[in-house]
């Protein structure tokens, strides 16, 4: 299931691809810096980070999607007919929310892609494919919706024709809005309406999932990460500022998208340039990043720090995946060694600190 999220992974780690440039390195150093030594999130916030199980007792395989109360985690089903259940973290009891029509049972007839959360309702959108004699095979997306504290399953409208499936796509929900970014272009619609429609937003108005790029930079409402140009023999670093480039710090990392909830960034581990100035391409997700908190300034660990070996000996990935937005800062997860549980980091738990905004 292509799950945003949530599309995407936590949106900043990333592997990166080195190509050496033409001119003649300096000399190299007797020694080279090392990168700063970094407490996990557990350590440093131990009361924003629990577990979760991946699968409920023998019942269905889980992932988590978003917290809608402290003690109260809304999660779906993936690789089955999709359900939206809730599991409370102090009972380590689940209750099901509602459940996908019949006809979403086979393989990608009800895809979820991407969530929203709000403060009475839930709503998604589905990458459908139905085997009528019309269709021919080919799939689209469409909305759906339900109460915030469970019940039937509403489809709202199709957002696209046959065959016109987005490679990505974000949710997020506004008073009784959906407003939908395809990839391209955000569009607003009414969760109310009898007979709602698809309304363009001015752009830069889209999901605060979405990062608005300027200058070649992934910025959020105010605050943007740049990667500085890589010098030889130090450490790579990424520079987090305002839109007008005011407010500058830099941060120990090799990559890094638009700062969540413009506080929390999520980057990639930096490394030495070790063979003279390079260019840097970006790609890939990896299983560890730094969590920096651009409040205090600090930086955590995040997601596992060693993968372990598989039987080809190239190690696992345990990918660190954003939750969907709602009302709160979304969740960070990965999968614990063993896939039996998840991490889970609830950003909306984080201390609020005045951030000089």
């Amino acid at each position: 299931m292509a799950l945003m999220v949530f599309a995407g992974t936590a949106g900043a780690a990333s592997a990166c691809t080195v190509t050496a440039a033409d001119r003649r390195p300096p000399p190299r150093p007797e020694g080279l810096p090392e990168p700063p030594e970094l407490e996990a999130v557990g350590e440093v916030w131990p009361k924003v980070v629990f577990t979760l199980p991946t699968r409920l007792g023998k019942g269905p395989y889980v992932q988590p999607v978003a917290m809608l109360g402290r003690d109260e985690v809304l999660m779906v089903t993936p690789f089955e007919l999709p359900r939206f259940l809730t599991y409370d973290l102090r009972t380590k009891r689940h209750r099901v929310l509602a459940t996908a029509p019949r006809w979403g049972g086979c393989s990608l007839c009800y895809e979820i892609r991407s969530v929203a959360v709000g403060r009475t309702r839930i709503a998604w959108t589905v990458g459908v494919y139905r085997s009528e004699p019309w269709n021919a095979g080919k799939r689209h997306v469409e909305l759906w919706s339900m109460p915030r504290s469970g019940g039937p399953m509403r489809l709202v409208m199709w957002l696209t024709g046959h065959d016109d499936v987005p490679l990505d796509d974000a949710l997020v929900i506004d008073g009784d809005d959906a407003v939908w970014h395809d990839g391209n272009d955000s569009y607003r619609i009414s969760l109310t309406a009898a007979r709602p429609r698809k309304t363009p937003e001015r752009p830069g108005s889209g999901p605060p999932a979405v990062p608005h790029p300027q200058a070649d930079m992934p910025c959020g409402a105010e605050w943007c990460v740049r990667a500085l140009p890589p010098r030889p023999y130090e450490l790579t670093t990424l520079a987090v500022e305002r839109r007008d480039g005011s407010g500058r710090t830099t941060v120990a990392a090799s990559s890094g998208g638009a700062l969540i909830g413009d506080r929390f960034g999520l980057f990639g581990p930096p490394y030495v340039y070790d063979d003279g100035p390079v260019h840097i391409t970006m790609g890939g997700s990896e299983s560890s990043a730094i969590l920096y908190d651009r409040c205090t300034g600090g930086s955590a660990w995040a997601g596992v720090r060693e993968r372990p070996e598989t039987e080809d000996g190239t190690g696992q990935d345990y990918e660190i995946t954003r939750g969907t937005w709602g009302p709160d800062d979304p969740i960070l997860f990965w999968q614990e060694p063993g896939g039996r549980r998840y991490t889970v980091l609830d950003l909306a738990r984080i201390p609020d600190r005045p951030c000089g905004a």
